[in-house]
């Protein structure tokens, strides 16, 4: 099994740790990576409402260097598998986009054909073979009340995210973030306004305050179902509510600390690996006394 990793602008800068976790859970459950000189996806907001042709083509080019390499792209962020879904799905569906875009590609040497399709590491994760592996990888359990945030853009729109998943009401609720911790023993819990935004497009592009009132809300939902940790898949969203919990301790007095993990962190600490192998000792929520207390040092 064998893609193009798609790591997109803030993982390599603000969180290595998620990529030193992927790069090793990927290697222990034979997941090939092949890195490839892709640059920003471009995000699904500002440039997209500005300019949809010129973010079409960014997009493009990554897709083209990846359909070059002959490979499936997976990426670490909602925003970026939003953005080259979206691309690549209107880029195979209408001629006139695809020729427009192949004229500005031109002058870079590249032309869109439509060969590999975009996926994201929770759905690698999610496949048999992977699942069979992972449960063979697990030393140790997690056992922790754990909260699951799947973010907006991993499957909004449904339509264009998961067109093949669609139930009769035209709807898809996401359960593969879920299933996959409660096999390294978490316990997965629902709570009031799960699938709601985290804040972070609201507060970086429009209001501050409005963005981190929606964080808010959602920690304190967690805190009423005894949520001891969170679990993301964006690094957008893992920034909302591991800084996001220091910034309202500041403006509101109230503390929060529940700790943030990419979901990659946590089946590395499953698999064996130490807290600082996965980059779990630099966040700002600290998991120490969490992690303490289920016998990870």
């Amino acid at each position: 099994m064998k893609y193009a990793l798609f790591l997109g602008c803030a993982i390599p800068i603000k969180y290595p740790g998620f990529e030193a976790a992927t790069r090793l859970v990927c290697q222990r459950l034979g997941i090939e990576l092949v890195d490839l000189p892709f640059s920003c996806c471009p995000p699904p907001t500002s440039m997209k409402l500005v300019h949809y042709d010129s973010w079409l083509a960014l997009a493009a080019r990554n897709l083209c260097l990846a359909e070059e390499a002959g490979l499936d792209v997976m990426t670490l962020c909602s925003g970026c598998v939003n953005t080259l879904k979206e691309a690549n799905r209107t880029l195979k569906q209408s001629e006139s986009k695809k020729r427009r875009v192949n004229k500005i590609l031109e002058e870079h040497n590249h032309r869109f054909k439509g060969t590999i399709d975009v996926t994201h590491i929770l759905d690698v994760l999610y496949q048999d073979t992977i699942v069979e592996r992972l449960i063979k990888e697990t030393v140790r359990d997690l056992p922790m009340r754990i909260g699951c945030h799947y973010g907006c853009h991993y499957f909004r729109p449904p339509g264009i995210m998961y067109p093949g998943e669609l139930s009769d009401a035209e709807s898809y609720v996401p359960v593969q973030m879920d299933h996959l911790l409660s096999i390294i023993g978490m316990e997965p819990m629902e709570y009031s306004r799960k699938f709601l935004c985290c804040g972070s497009p609201l507060g970086a592009n429009a209001d501050q305050d409005a963005g981190y009132a929606i964080t808010q809300t959602k920690l304190q939902y967690m805190r009423d179902r005894d949520i001891e940790a969170l679990s993301v898949i964006c690094p957008s969203c893992f920034e909302q509510f591991d800084m996001g919990q220091i910034v309202l301790g500041r403006k509101t007095k109230e503390k929060y600390k529940i700790p943030t993990f990419f979901l990659t962190q946590l089946l590395g600490l499953a698999m064996g690996l130490s807290a600082k192998e996965v980059g779990v000792d630099v966040h700002r929520i600290k998991a120490r006394k969490l992690l303490d207390g289920i016998g990870i040092g």
